[in-house]
């Protein structure tokens, strides 16, 4: 993936064309994955957006809950 896979990129995600019925699980109050501490599954690839714009919203909202798990 020239110019964006790096030495420094933590998760290189893919966006395809097509949509898929998978949700991964996350805990309400602090948006991670009830597993796997430090995991926040957000958007629609995760199953928790249905366009562009609930996409951005939820993006900001999972951003919003790293920062407080920092």
């Amino acid at each position: 993936m020239k110019g964006y896979y790096t030495n420094e990129a933590i998760l290189v995600g893919v966006e395809s064309r097509s949509s898929s019925p998978v949700r991964i699980p996350r805990e309400k109050e602090s948006f991670q994955h009830p597993q796997v501490q430090g995991l926040f599954p957000c958007a629609e690839g995760a199953g928790y957006a249905g366009g562009i714009v609930s996409a951005a919203i939820d993006g900001i909202n999972c951003a919003n809950a790293v920062l407080k798990f920092q």
